[in-house]
């Protein structure tokens, strides 16, 4: 758009200046967007990082070729946490006949956010046919005053195998903040070849909704999860009054868990996620190094 200023006799048009301090707030933009962009692949029958973006606070560190051939990468952010206003931009993509195992190095904590704004994550994976993706971060913990919203979206080719479970916590439960957060907002979709197969949709705005039964009631920790693939399973994981798991009208399986200790879900998810891993997939449990 050509923008001009009416001249004024014996004067040169002012040039168009950015209005005082948005200069520093677009660097704060910028400087405050984390990207990473990896791309595996298979090379003479082993997985490996053909290509990787990095920019600050998100990096990867060496890849580990773990005893059963997957190929496992741990995302690290060195930061104190997610601030409001930070934006994690995360893209995956992983080529047929490729294994491969992301984990986050600890718990994502979102730290209050005095001016309301949220923090925000935008992940995408790409799986093609033959090609396996699993995305097992460690526990998201909103402090007290805090606004988080992601977004994730999985593209599998037919033929592909993807695996995602995900924990949060009603807060610092241990320093009195049970669901002190300001907000919390989830959106997970996956499609196989153009066809939504899982969604799951959460918002979560502490008061009473957020303790009626059903949704937290008394329960501090809650796991969600996503499993496809074209195995048959027969034998379905599940903990009463803890855990559960089924199948979506579009054919992945769904895992959903809730519990008043972290560490008892934590049990209860990964023996869930070795038991789909070996019926879906064929897959012996995973053995992580760290």
């Amino acid at each position: 758009m050509d923008r001009t200023r009416p001249a004024v006799p014996g004067r040169e048009p002012a040039p168009d200046r950015p209005a005082p301090g948005a200069g520093l707030s677009t660097l704060l933009a910028r400087t405050r967007t984390g990207v990473l962009h990896l791309h595996f692949g298979e090379r003479r029958g082993q997985t490996v990082l053909l290509r990787d973006t990095q920019k600050a606070p998100l990096m990867v560190i060496r890849p580990f070729t773990l005893p059963c051939g997957t190929l496992m990468v741990f995302i690290v952010n060195p930061t104190g946490g997610l601030l409001g206003g930070d934006h994690s931009e995360v893209r995956v993509t992983v080529d047929g006949g490729a294994r491969v195992l992301i984990l986050t190095q600890s718990a994502t904590r979102v730290q209050p956010s005095p001016d309301g704004q949220a923090a925000t994550q935008d992940i995408q994976f790409k799986v093609a046919a033959g090609g396996r993706l699993e995305y097992h971060p460690e526990r998201t913990i909103p402090f007290a005053g805090s606004a988080y919203r992601q977004m994730l979206r999985a593209e599998l080719d037919d033929g592909a195998q993807f695996g995602l479970t995900e924990t949060l916590a009603s807060g610092r439960v241990q320093a009195g903040e049970r669901l002190a957060f300001a907000s919390f907002e989830s959106r997970v979709q996956v499609m196989v070849a153009g066809r939504r197969v899982f969604l799951d949709r959460q918002r979560l705005v502490p008061g009473e909704v957020t303790r009626a039964p059903g949704v937290w009631g008394d329960l501090d920790y809650q796991a969600s999860g996503v499993f496809v693939g074209a195995g048959v399973v027969a034998d379905w994981p599940a903990v009463p009054g803890q855990l559960a798991t089924g199948f979506t009208a579009g054919g992945a399986v769904w895992l959903r868990g809730a519990a008043a200790r972290g560490p008892q879900l934590d049990r209860a998810v990964v023996e869930a996620r070795d038991a789909l891993r070996r019926q879906l997939w064929n897959a012996p449990p995973l053995q992580i190094r760290r």
